[in-house]
């Protein structure tokens, strides 16, 4: 594998920017602490990247670059919505965060994008792994009746958080994969239970590992920010790995899936171009008009400016000096 190639550079793009972000932040250096946590993701998604492209010859970065920026701006819209149910939640507060609008503003941008290229870069490379479980599970037929079962479980997982915030708000994180999978398998976007109709669970399976370790990665590298977030969880607090509760954790499984199920209803907009590299070039149904795919992509900009207002006004309890 050739790591200084014209599409392997970026690895070592990757490598300064994470050791930046850790030798600056174990230094104490404030601007390097204040956007530790944006060096250190994009460090990881440069060389993440890269060792997918040495392994097989085709990544995101270099290969599906328009997928990799749209992604990036679904990305940012995706947690912005996360931050909207927040309010409602109250689950998690930021602290250390800069006084300058245009720092924590852009910061969160740049941070937020990460979200969805970081967890499928880690499903790929896990997938290179040639981890296989779940690869011949059980054949299941191939029907729909299982559409309202899985829109009245996802609508109940929807209301109750929202009604019931402090007994039900961990039944957020899942309700979307529950409300989505049928749209996808319906209109021929990517599917998880289209997968299991062949006897392929190992697409969830790595979304699990991926959701898990990108958990890991996402409090660690909170914990060493001084731009960071902190928990306010009514039950289940303790113990604490970092500043997640051992509980949370359970929850990070789950939102890779979301994640993946959320991108594949997405991508009906551009007529179900996936991401992945047997799916990316390849369209299932026709695109909506170019004029309402900038329209919503134009909206999300402006739908991310208004929620940084209200985390400024909501969600943000520590400043920096």
């Amino acid at each position: 594998m050739a790591w200084c190639s014209r599409k392997t550079w970026h690895f070592w793009l990757g490598v300064g920017f994470f050791a930046l972000a850790v030798g600056g932040s174990l230094a104490g250096v404030g601007w390097i602490r204040v956007w530790f946590y944006q060096f250190a993701w994009w460090g990881y998604i440069c060389m993440a990247d890269a060792c997918i492209q040495a392994v097989q010859g085709n990544s995101l970065l270099m290969d599906r670059r328009r997928v990799f920026w749209t992604m990036c701006l679904v990305s940012a819209a995706f947690w912005f919505g996360w931050e909207m149910v927040n309010l409602r939640l109250q689950n998690w507060f930021y602290l250390g965060v800069p006084l300058q609008l245009w720092q924590r503003w852009l910061g969160s941008f740049i941070a937020f994008a990460t979200v969805l290229p970081g967890i499928f870069l880690t499903y790929e490379l896990i997938g290179l792994t040639g981890l296989s479980w779940g690869r011949k599970a059980t054949i299941i037929p191939k029907t729909i009746t299982w559409y309202p079962w899985f829109l009245g479980i996802g609508a109940i997982m929807t209301i109750l958080p929202i009604t019931y915030p402090k007994v039900f708000f961990p039944l957020v994180w899942g309700s979307l994969v529950f409300l989505l999978e049928p749209l996808n398998h319906r209109l021929g976007a990517k599917s998880l239970m289209r997968s299991w109709e062949r006897g392929d669970l190992s697409p969830f399976v790595r979304l699990l590992l991926a959701g898990l370790v990108c958990g890991v990665f996402w409090e660690s590298w909170n914990w060493l920010a001084e731009a960071r977030w902190t928990y306010n969880i009514p039950y289940l607090n303790e113990p604490k790995i970092f500043a997640m509760p051992l509980a949370g954790y359970l929850g990070f499984p789950p939102f890779a899936v979301e994640c993946y199920v959320f991108y594949a209803s997405v991508s009906l907009l551009w007529g179900g171009r996936g991401w992945e590299r047997d799916d990316y070039q390849r369209t299932v149904r026709p695109m909506a008009p170019a004029w309402l795919r900038w329209l919503l992509g134009l909206g999300a900009v402006a739908y991310g400016l208004w929620m940084c207002h209200m985390i400024d006004l909501y969600l943000i309890k520590g400043w920096l000096p």
